[in-house]
């Protein structure tokens, strides 16, 4: 029987979550115990005792740098399991990347990883830790994000064009659809072009879904002003216009709000855990999760005005206010190219499905919106 206690009091508050000095103090009980431990195998010691455990398939890197002979810690990534398994498996391939400055004793740069779940809620894929966003930190947080997602087919990636950040995307998904955020692209725009014809333009440009328009309206805006068009061609490259988006990915975001929500997740200590998603979903009495259920309510309310002929059972032609539109269901796709962009049924297919009098609306949807790859996102 041991009649002194050296070791710290055990928290009996019912806070499941290990703080950094409850972590100090039991790593400080076990070396006055044992200092002769090496950090192997205090880990495991750790873990073991503790029932600490990494699922199997997480991705976990740790980068050090050599100061005066000394091993001082560089960076750091990680990615959950189920984080990566739920957004490979049943989350649509689009990541929106951004990094917010640390604050505290230490400093440093959080750079995330945040996709989107069927719900249009942020889907956290993966976070990083580094020293400074500097050039050279994209390459290793990309190379490690690979090793844990892979290259989904259709893959989009959202961001800002952080110094450096172009190039390491190329260099290590070089076929991926890279999106540069409005938001930042018309910040700088509007510095050397100001006025509301450019305004009105350019977001016009950008929202619109039909190449043809898209290409007027930065014809219009040439005729106003020719080096206009020429600095977009030269600073902003990426693809930044609904019109330029694939059809894979089923997102049609034209800003990088996912991530910098997820920034702002952090920045409140507002982190929602799995289980409340799960939870959520069980309140769910539906085939198809509520943004997208809502989507199609939405846009069947005024059908009146639409004019529907068809041509063959699964296509048509739909008339409104003087424009035509072509509607294959077999294909799920309209000429207006929102169907196909977004994974959701356009207002002239919803108008031709409402004359055809076909009830099954849902299988219309792209499976991403239903609640069954919803609970799928967040089982593993």
């Amino acid at each position: 029987m041991v009649e002194v206690h050296t070791c710290t009091r055990s928290n009996k508050g019912g806070n499941k979550r290990a703080t950094q000095g409850r972590i100090a103090n039991v790593v400080t009980d076990k070396l006055k115990s044992d200092g002769d431990v090496s950090p192997y195998e205090l880990r495991n010691w750790f873990m073991k005792t503790y029932i600490v455990d990494v699922k199997e398939g997480s991705v976990v890197e740790i980068d050090f740098e050599l100061v005066g002979g000394k091993k001082l810690f560089k960076r750091f990534f990680i990615c959950l399991a189920a984080c990566s398994r739920g957004f490979v498996s049943c989350c649509r391939p689009y990541i929106g990347l951004d990094a917010c400055h640390l604050k505290g004793k230490f400093n440093g740069v959080l750079v995330a990883a945040t996709g989107i779940d069927g719900n249009n809620s942020i889907f956290p894929i993966t976070y990083c830790v580094l020293k400074s966003e500097k050039t050279q930190s994209w390459p290793w947080f990309l190379n490690s994000l690979k090793k844990a997602i892979r290259m989904p087919n259709g893959l989009v990636i959202s961001s800002d064009m952080q110094k450096g950040l172009e190039v390491a995307i190329m260099n290590v998904y070089p076929n991926v659809e890279h999106r540069e955020c409005i938001r930042h692209l018309y910040s700088n725009f509007k510095k050397h072009f100001r006025g509301d014809f450019f305004n009105k333009k350019l977001w016009a440009a950008t929202k619109t879904y039909r190449p043809t328009k898209h290409d007027r309206l930065l014809k219009e805006i040439s005729d106003k002003n020719e080096y206009a068009i020429a600095y977009l061609n030269t600073n902003h490259k990426k693809i930044w216009s609904r019109s330029k988006f694939g059809t894979t990915s089923k997102c049609d975001y034209i800003t990088n709000n996912i991530s910098k929500t997820f920034n702002y997740w952090i920045g409140k200590l507002r982190y929602k855990l799995f289980d409340k998603k799960r939870n959520l979903v069980n309140t769910w009495n539906d085939t198809l999760v509520p943004i997208a259920k809502n989507h199609l309510n939405d846009i069947a309310k005024n059908l009146g005005e639409y004019e529907v002929t068809r041509s063959c059972d699964n296509q048509a032609e739909v008339k409104y206010k003087g424009t035509r539109w072509e509607v294959n269901l077999d294909e799920r796709k309209c000429s207006c190219r929102v169907w196909r962009v977004q994974g959701r049924p356009c207002v002239h297919a919803v108008a031709f499905i409402a004359f055809i009098r076909d009830a099954n609306w849902d299988k219309y949807v792209d499976p991403y919106f239903t609640i069954k790859n919803f609970k799928a996102a967040y089982a593993f």
